[in-house]
């Protein structure tokens, strides 16, 4: 190549560098004059404050808004609807949060709230939630979980709803083959069945509440007792290393459970040092003996038993205590624990304490209208009362009289001084006694 050749192909090169030299410097500067934004999201999700609600219930909605790259003011619009797509309700230019009271004579069994949000910068989203909705809702319970025949079954309900308010209950009980067993109806909020004997081995419990034609109801069911109760007690409450375990285990059937003719037990204390203590034993009583050793050196505190009657399935999970233990929390008077009692007798103490007290405060007390107008010293004696004064007696003064000269009428002398110049009351003259 001549060196002309190579001048010119070195110019083209250089031209094109300055050219994407340019090209990238231009881009920058139209960067920086007009930026670009990041990609924009916006999501949003309605919350409502319950799954379900009666007629006349009080909906409470938040629509709950994520946006990147930063939050704007936000426009919501609320829509409620009904499963037909029927507009029960639109609420513009609303907040976040929405309340709606659905109306008495709502016919749909479900209620949509919708939420459009404008970000008031081209994004615009929407998002619904959906809950159910009923006339009314029932509480229903049976007094026990499970029962023997002859059993006597109470069944107690309420209805909460806004349009059944006086409502009149319709019960009935069904057995196992849907056979009505017991109906009727009451106003009262409970009823029972008594379990005929022998028994189904489930009943269902109906009730319905009504209000004209307005109603709801409940259904609950119960079995019949089934199966068996394992039981375990141990000669002490506590027990030191070393000792020996023994434990009685008993098989209680319930209900119309049937028992083997024969039984398979097992008994085990858990792995201690890596080995396993258990014990065995097969029998034709449901009841056995069972012995146990615990290893010398096992430390002290609760340990787990199980215990297992293998042609029942009966499973029991127990504990026994290793190390000393307070009498006073294992002795037993009576059946009843020692501590118990103690405390018992010191709640009479104090009882009778107070009493006396209250009674010694009360009776010192002395009503405040003969109460003394000065206290008395404290430590002296107080003096008796004076003497009452003897009446003054007047001396009385004896009758005496005089005939009148006059009138011949007596005279009343209220003296004994004499001479005396008297005055007769009867005729008026005066005469002189001396």
């Amino acid at each position: 190549m001549s060196s002309a050749s190579t001048g010119r192909a070195c110019a083209l090169g250089f031209a094109i560098a300055i050219a994407l030299l340019m090209i990238l410097g231009g881009s920058a500067v139209r960067g920086t004059t007009d930026p670009r934004e990041p990609a924009q999201a916006m999501t949003v999700t309605v919350v409502l404050d319950r799954s379900s609600y009666v007629n006349g219930d009080t909906v409470s909605a938040t629509a709950i808004v994520y946006r990147t790259p930063a939050p704007s003011n936000y426009t919501y619009t609320w829509t409620v609807r009904d499963s037909l797509f029927r507009i029960w309700n639109t609420t513009a230019n609303g907040t976040a949060a929405f309340a709606y009271p659905i109306p008495l004579n709502y016919t749909d069994s479900s209620i949509s709230l919708d939420v459009m949000v404008d970000d008031s910068q081209g994004l615009i989203v929407e998002s619904q939630r959906s809950a159910g909705v009923s006339l009314g809702v029932m509480a229903l319970r049976l007094d026990r979980a499970e029962f023997v025949p002859g059993d006597t079954i109470t069944a107690t309900y309420s209805v909460r709803s806004h349009v059944i308010v006086n409502p009149t209950y319709d019960y009935q009980v069904d057995d196992s083959a849907a056979s009505i067993v017991l109906s009727g109806n009451t106003n009262s909020t409970s009823f029972s069945f008594r379990t005929p004997v022998p028994a189904s081995r489930t009943y269902a419990f109906l009730v319905t509440a009504r209000d004209g034609v307005n109603r709801t109801q409940a259904r609950i069911s119960i079995a019949q007792a089934g199966g068996v109760d394992l039981g375990v007690v141990f000669d002490k409450v506590a027990y030191s290393p070393g000792e020996t375990v023994r434990a009685h285990l008993t098989v209680t059937p319930r209900g119309m459970t049937s028992l083997p003719s024969q039984f398979e037990w097992y008994l085990s204390l858990g792995a201690i040092f890596g080995q396993t203590t258990f014990a065995t034993a097969i029998t034709t009583v449901p009841e056995v003996d069972l012995t146990l050793s615990l290893p010398a050196g096992v430390a002290n505190g609760d340990i787990l038993l199980v215990a297992v009657e293998f042609r029942t399935s009966a499973v029991r999970y127990v504990t026994v205590h290793v190390g000393t233990t307070s009498p006073l929390w294992t002795t037993e008077l009576g059946g009843i624990p020692l501590f118990a009692v103690l405390l018992g007798l010191l709640f009479i103490l104090l009882l009778v304490t107070v009493v006396g007290l209250w009674r010694r405060i009360s009776g010192g007390l002395v009503p405040a209208s003969v109460r003394p107008s000065e206290p008395v010293p404290t430590g002296l004696p107080v003096p008796p009362p004076p003497p009452p004064e003897a009446p003054v007696r007047t001396p009385s003064v004896a009758a005496m009289s005089v005939a009148c000269q006059h009138c011949g009428k007596p005279i009343e002398l209220s003296t004994s001084k004499r001479p005396i110049e008297v005055m007769c009351p009867s005729c008026g003259e005066t005469q002189l006694v001396t």
